[in-house]
């Protein structure tokens, strides 16, 4: 990626325990700290008199001092990438700093590889690298506003590519409060939670048998029981997960909660696609443009992402020009009402098995078909031309 060492200063805020962090920092081979300063005072100034090629700011969370910094950093130099290692709830303050001019953020504890990992990553996307290192692809489905239907999309995205011929696999990262075990007629005796429990080392024999098997064949890492056994899985697990998927499945598809916390985040941060899903309300596109937002903040490319329209043709007072106008772009699949869809999600069969030539079906294998072209609807439902070029599925609202 660099033929020299990439020249890092780190400025920890306080409130930080320096010397953990400073033990956790990579200093040889492709990485070398420039200096490691206690206060955001003293960074300021090291900033001038230290060159460095990125910023670290270590901070305890939502700190106004901090986007100072960062904004600052970044008028000095706009070239030079600046990475924010928190350790606080990143909720209101991922935004906030991706627009002052942050590269990426990152949600402590943090080792020292994956350190090295970020540092190279931000350097990396300045000069336009793209790693490709990792084997299967990871979809995450978004939605910043709950009740809009990810876990619908989420479920039957994975079964159409498992139809399709991919080897596919859910994983259910809304800790507290998911619901792929329901959706797909699971029986959640194993979940995530009894992984992070179980002893020993994370390995993929180990791994495996914690994957449920639908009858379509996607397999399944499932949320836990209850919203109390959230707490023990952490996002050091989730990436261990994921690295190990990655080498066992084509695609793994994961189903996220609302808003962005640690666990999105880091999913986000891997992630090859991305799909944000709203629905056709005020507050739902409203909330899945800001969504949009900072994903763009966070520098990822309009064509990474797909909006899916959940309700697509419910009367409410909302046209397709409106929702255009609201998102700044056309949704790429639109997926219909149907009184079905609620009948199905009871009897927790996906809508692309239990009616496959429905027109949500339809809509959810186009949606698919983003990512294993030669899905296709069925013939008696051929898919309608979009604006600007894309395809769109199901029909116009």
């Amino acid at each position: 990626m660099t033929t020299k060492p990439i020249n890092t200063l780190v400025a920890i805020d306080s409130g930080i325990d320096a010397e953990s962090i400073a033990s956790s920092l990579p200093n040889d081979g492709d990485i070398r700290l420039t200096g490691v300063v206690e206060g955001l005072d003293a960074a300021a100034r090291s900033l001038e008199d230290t060159p460095c090629d990125v910023l670290v700011v270590v901070c305890a969370g939502y700190s106004d001092r901090v986007l100072f910094l960062v904004e600052n950093a970044v008028r000095q130099d706009p070239a030079r990438p600046v990475l924010v290692v928190s350790e606080g709830s990143p909720n209101g303050f991922v935004r906030r700093v991706f627009e002052v001019g942050a590269d990426d953020i990152l949600m402590l504890p943090q080792t020292s590889q994956q350190l090295r990992f970020a540092i190279t990553k931000v350097i990396a996307r300045r000069h336009g690298v793209v790693q490709t290192d990792a084997v299967g692809r990871i979809i995450v489905v978004l939605g910043p506003k709950g009740g809009t239907g990810k876990t619908l999309v989420a479920t039957n995205l994975s079964v159409a590519l498992q139809e399709a011929g991919e080897r596919a696999v859910i994983v259910d990262l809304d800790l507290q409060f998911g619901d792929v075990a329901l959706c797909m007629g699971l029986n959640p005796d194993r979940t995530v939670h009894d992984l992070a429990l179980a002893e020993g080392p994370l390995d993929w024999e180990k791994l495996e048998k914690f994957l449920v098997t639908h009858d379509s064949g996607v397999r399944g890492l499932l949320a836990p029981r209850r919203p109390d056994h959230a707490s023990v899985v952490t996002v050091e697990l989730i990436r261990e997960v994921y690295a190990l998927l990655r080498q066992h499945f084509d695609t793994i598809v994961i189903d996220t909660p609302p808003g962005f916390t640690p666990e999105v985040i880091a999913s986000i941060d891997i992630s090859n696609d991305l799909v944000m899903v709203g629905m056709l309300d005020s507050l739902s596109l409203k909330n899945t443009r800001l969504g949009l937002e900072t994903l763009e903040l966070m520098g990822y490319r309009q064509d990474d992402i797909r909006i899916v329209l959940n309700r697509a043709r419910t009367r409410v007072g909302i046209s397709a020009t409106d929702v255009s106008t609201v998102l700044g772009r056309s949704p790429e699949v639109l997926v219909p009402s149907d009184r079905e869809i609620p009948r199905t999600v009871n009897e927790g069969i996906p809508i692309v098995i239990a009616l496959p030539r429905s027109e949500p079906a339809e809509a959810l294998r186009g949606l698919a078909a983003f990512y294993h072209p030669p899905i296709a609807p069925l013939p008696s439902e051929e898919p309608t031309s979009g604006s600007r070029g894309r395809r769109v599925f199901g029909r116009k609202s």
